[in-house]
C-alpha cells in the first residue's frame, strides 16, 4: 500500500517536472527597449481667458470692491472735497489752502489716465507666428510646444518625438539626457521632471522581421519628460526638426503614434462650458 502510494508520488512529480522542462524552453518574444525624449516648451505669456474664466474674474472684483477699505488715495479725494467746500465758504486754515495750491488726488488720478492710455501693449502674435515658422520658439506663446524630429521610419520619413536605444550601462533618464544632446545639440538647457517615464509607447516589427529567430518582435519606447529653458538648435546637425502645437500634433504624427503621447501632455484648450 505504502509503496504504491510513494509510486503515485512519483509518477506526479514526474509528470509536472516534465511540464515544467517543456515550457520553459519555450523563449518568451522580447522586445528592444528605447527611450524617448519629450522635451516641451511652456507657454511663455497668459492665454485669453474663456467666458467662464471672465466671468468669475468679474465676480472676483466685485466683491473686492465690496469688501475692502478706503485706499490712501480715496481719502485723499474726500479731504480734497472738504477743503474745496471750505474754500468756498470761507472757512480755510492756512495749511489747508497750502494743500490746495498743491497737486490733488483728482489731478493725480488724470495723469495716471493719460500715462495709461499712452501704453501701448505688445502684439501675442509675432514674426514668426506671421510666417508659420515651426522652426522658431517665437511663436504661439501662450501655447505649449513640442519638438519633433523628422526621420526614416521603415520605408517612411515619420514626424516622432526624438528617441533610440538604450544601452546596457544606461538607466532611462541619462538615455535621455544622452539623446537630448544628441538630437538637440549641447546649446539646449531642459529641466527633467524625474527618473521615471510618463509614458510608453509599443509597436511590432514586420512580419517578415519578427519570423527570424534572433530577432524581437518589436520595440517599447518609454518616454522621459522635460522642460525647455533656453538655447538653440543645432540646426547644421538637426536640419529637420519643429516645435508643434497640440492641434498641430495631431496633423503631423500618425494615429496610434498621436494617441499615446496625447495621454501625458496637458490640453491647450478651454474648458467645454456646455459640459459644466
Amino acid at each position: 500500500m505504502f509503496k504504491n502510494k510513494l509510486n503515485i508520488i512519483n509518477a506526479v512529480k514526474n509528470k509536472i517536472w516534465t511540464r515544467y522542462t517543456s515550457t520553459s524552453k519555450v523563449a518568451k518574444p522580447e522586445w528592444d527597449l528605447l527611450c524617448g525624449l519629450c522635451l516641451e516648451r511652456k507657454p511663455v505669456i497668459s492665454r485669453p481667458l474663456s467666458k467662464l474664466e471672465s466671468d468669475f474674474k468679474q465676480m472676483l472684483q466685485e466683491i473686492e470692491i465690496e469688501k475692502s477699505k478706503k485706499s490712501q488715495h480715496e481719502i485723499r479725494h474726500e479731504m480734497d472735497i472738504k477743503r474745496l467746500e471750505g474754500l468756498k465758504k470761507g472757512k480755510l486754515s492756512t495749511e489747508d489752502i497750502e494743500k490746495i495750491i498743491g497737486q490733488t488726488a483728482t489731478e493725480v488720478e488724470d495723469t495716471g489716465k493719460k500715462k495709461l492710455s499712452a501704453f501701448v501693449s505688445a502684439s501675442k502674435i509675432t514674426e514668426a507666428d506671421k510666417e508659420n515658422n515651426m522652426k522658431s520658439l517665437d511663436r504661439k506663446l501662450d501655447k505649449h510646444l513640442l519638438y519633433l524630429i523628422k526621420e526614416n521610419i521603415g520605408q517612411n520619413m515619420l514626424w516622432i518625438l526624438p528617441h533610440d536605444t538604450v544601452k546596457k550601462t544606461e538607466s532611462l533618464r541619462i538615455a535621455a539626457e544622452r539623446i537630448l544632446r544628441e538630437k538637440c545639440g549641447v546649446n539646449i538647457k531642459a529641466k527633467f521632471y524625474g527618473n521615471a517615464p510618463c509614458g510608453v509607447y509599443k509597436y511590432k516589427y514586420p512580419k517578415i522581421i519578427r519570423e527570424d529567430s534572433n530577432s524581437k518582435i518589436g520595440a517599447k519606447i518609454f518616454f522621459m519628460k522635460a522642460q525647455y529653458l533656453n538655447g538653440q538648435i543645432e540646426e547644421s546637425n538637426i536640419p529637420n526638426y519643429i516645435w508643434a502645437s497640440r492641434e498641430e500634433l495631431s496633423k503631423q504624427l500618425t494615429h496610434s503614434y498621436y494617441k499615446a503621447i496625447n495621454l501625458f501632455l496637458i490640453d491647450d484648450e478651454y474648458v467645454n462650458e456646455e459640459q459644466i
